[in-house]
């Protein structure tokens, strides 16, 4: 599935901007939702509090909607338009709940941890689990190395050279620093490019960075929890701006943890860009790419056509899939 362009307001506003005998129809991008209420931006660029019909099921932040007007400056949405992408996160049971709707990119923050030496620790498997999912949905996966100055040079030059794979593959590595105002014009650029949302895990920078980029907007950095480790986000709701220099940005609440859902085996190797021209070789129609004769991607891995580490990482993730285990999701 190829990805589709949002076309510019002016235009959506001539498709959907139209009178009907029930009244004025307009279109609009959701922006936020609080409970029952959601805020919509109109063609405008004005916030309209309305509501929705419940036959819509969840309408979230970044869907596009056909909006009339009602009482007391309000509006009611009555058409929720096809959404191009739909980012989603499973609940306390398992099921998928929508996060945010219509996102172009997905920026998977993480952090590399100085250790001695010019050694230090990156979650490879964790983004190859966020780059898996964000194929799988179809969103442009971006890969954000943050708290840079964490580092030394060494330790510098190591990432970069531990980090060439993704860039090989054609995703975008942007190493960045709030605290010195690393690589933040690049991001820019990029966030630029569509809708963006932040992914990864707490205590990774993200807040502080969305503060760097957006400094009007009051987004309060949550604390680390000297118990957990983890880091505290004290967003409420999930929200759309606007970037100065062009392109939105969601922020969201728990949106660190997204499914790839109960897929198999042959979407997660397709999943694997660089898989995907070796799937059609194997000698078998159903290889599994672990341990059968004859497998095309098993011999890429041994003659340096593919990234071992990714190699093990894929093996990693059908072997939790087989067992039926939660760890297919970026937790």
């Amino acid at each position: 599935m190829g990805r589709r362009r949002t076309p510019p307001r002016d235009k959506q506003q001539q498709q959907h901007d139209v009178q009907t005998a029930d009244g004025e129809r307009h279109w609009g991008r959701v922006v936020s939702r609080y409970g029952a209420g959601l805020d919509v931006e109109d063609e405008h660029g004005v916030i309209r509090r309305c509501s929705s019909r419940r036959k819509f099921g969840a309408v979230i932040c970044g869907d596009q909607v056909i909006w009339q007007p009602a009482l007391n400056d309000e509006g009611i949405v009555i058409e929720l338009l096809e959404r191009k992408t739909l980012l989603a996160r499973p609940d306390d049971i398992g099921r998928d709940k929508p996060i945010a709707a219509n996102i172009d990119q997905i920026i998977i923050v993480v952090t590399a941890v100085p250790r001695a030496g010019d050694d230090y620790y990156l979650f490879h498997n964790l983004i190859d689990r966020y780059i898996i999912a964000a194929e799988h949905m179809h969103i442009r996966p971006v890969i954000v190395i943050n708290k840079y100055d964490l580092l030394d040079e060494p330790q510098r030059q190591h990432l970069r050279d531990d980090t060439a794979v993704y860039r090989e593959l054609g995703y975008h590595v942007i190493e960045t620093s709030a605290k010195i105002e690393r690589g933040m014009e690049m991001l820019l650029a990029q966030l630029a490019q569509g809708t963006s949302i932040f992914v990864g895990e707490s205590g990774v920078g993200k807040s502080s960075i969305i503060q760097q980029l957006l400094p009007e907007i009051e987004i309060r950095v949550g604390e680390v929890s000297s118990h957990s480790g983890k880091g505290k986000h004290t967003t409420t709701t999930a929200r759309l701006y606007h970037l100065p220099q062009g392109g939105m940005l969601i922020d969201s609440p728990g949106v660190r943890e997204f499914g790839l859902g109960r897929i198999g085996q042959p979407d997660l190797a397709w999943g694997f860009v660089e898989f995907r021209d070796l799937i059609t070789q194997c000698k078998f129609n159903n290889c599994r790419h672990m341990v059968e004769p004859g497998c095309a991607v098993m011999a890429a891995v041994e003659h340096g056509q593919v990234h071992p580490r990714r190699y093990e990482n894929y093996k990693e993730m059908v072997l939790a899939e087989a067992a039926n285990e939660q760890p297919l999701y970026p937790t």
